[in-house]
């Protein structure tokens, strides 16, 4: 009875989770059926990629390229599990990884790093292969904590003359591009600090001071306070941003990984919750929405008493980080 009781209060947490983000596809909350084909992410995206003529994006008046307006998340099935896995139940269907490097699509923990990440899977009490039956801690999103990366999607981009911010509901982001230093080591975040630049038509983001506490998906794949995320944003076409983040810790990594996927303005392209497939054109809009250009507020609050209790009383435990061996 417990484990059915915890299946759906994973499956209304993550829905809590994706409604955070605003923008994720509304696929993303559906049930998935066991046949549904394996959803395309980095993989694919290079391969279409690779086809695409070069675009140059318009200009603000300060003459930076303009990457205003709404946008969305990674598309897919969300932040189930970045790399590449079979379906699972009804919440989590087959989809590629989310990782473009290294090339087998696997994140490069050390030893230690991967032992650490078995051992919070053991403990996801999912059905996850591999699992004990243990229950140890809930996915962080259980608890409405914002995050980072392909759960945390973009939202509205608004640039002013030496600023970037990023805007949905519950968070926002303010991201100088005016050169200005990094706050010290000691500052600690749930998104970090993040600190700009514009290398030609892409904007690069430099995220540190980041307090380790979540989790990149919900099936245990972690960071720690040590890591720092470098994100770019490039526009391949007026509805499109390529956006690639790299990952760096020597302390739970064997070396820098990335990942890479496209983002798609509110209401063009992604994926299509008829088919449970993706429209890599971005100028066909699959699933028009009225309120698609809207950010809307939501009632998902860090550490909402009653998802805490409910966890607890299953007997999982709240995640607060690790601690890399020296």
């Amino acid at each position: 009875m417990a484990r059915v009781l915890f299946a759906w209060l994973t499956a209304a947490a993550a829905a809590i989770g994706l409604m955070a983000a605003t923008l994720e596809p509304a696929l993303a909350q559906a049930r998935w059926d066991p046949k549904t084909p394996k959803l395309p992410m980095a993989r694919t995206w290079a391969a279409y990629k690779a086809k695409l003529p070069p675009y140059t994006p318009p200009r603000t008046p300060d003459g930076v390229p303009d990457l205003q307006g709404t946008w969305g998340g990674p598309g897919g099935a969300g932040g189930d599990d970045i790399e590449e896995h079979e379906y699972v139940d009804v919440t989590t269907p087959p989809q590629e990884s989310f990782v473009s490097d290294p090339p087998d699509g696997k994140i490069p923990y050390t030893p230690w790093g991967l032992a650490r990440r078995n051992e919070i899977r053991a403990g996801l009490s999912r059905g996850w292969p591999g699992e004990t039956g243990e229950r140890l801690y809930a996915d962080p999103n259980t608890y409405c904590m914002i995050s980072i990366g392909p759960r945390g999607g973009l939202g509205d981009i608004i640039q002013q003359p030496g600023v970037v911010m990023i805007v949905a509901a519950r968070f926002h982001r303010v991201i100088p591009t005016d050169g200005r230093p990094h706050l010290g080591d000691r500052a600690k975040f749930w998104r970090g600090v993040s600190r700009g630049r514009w290398d030609g038509n892409t904007l690069v983001i430099d995220v540190r001071g980041l307090n380790g506490k979540h989790w990149f998906d919900s099936a245990g794949n972690f960071y720690t306070e040590n890591t720092r995320m470098i994100e770019r944003l490039t526009m391949v076409d007026r509805n499109t941003i390529d956006y690639e983040l790299t990952i760096e810790d020597p302390t739970v990594y064997a070396r820098p990984w990335k990942m890479n996927y496209p983002v798609r303005r509110a209401g063009t392209g992604g994926t299509n919750n008829a088919t449970g497939t993706y429209a890599w054109r971005s100028d066909v809009a699959v699933d028009p929405d009225p309120y698609a250009s809207e950010v809307w507020e939501n009632n998902c609050t860090e550490g909402i008493d009653n998802n805490v209790r409910s966890m607890y009383s299953l007997g999982f435990k709240w995640f607060r980080g690790v601690t890399p061996p020296r």
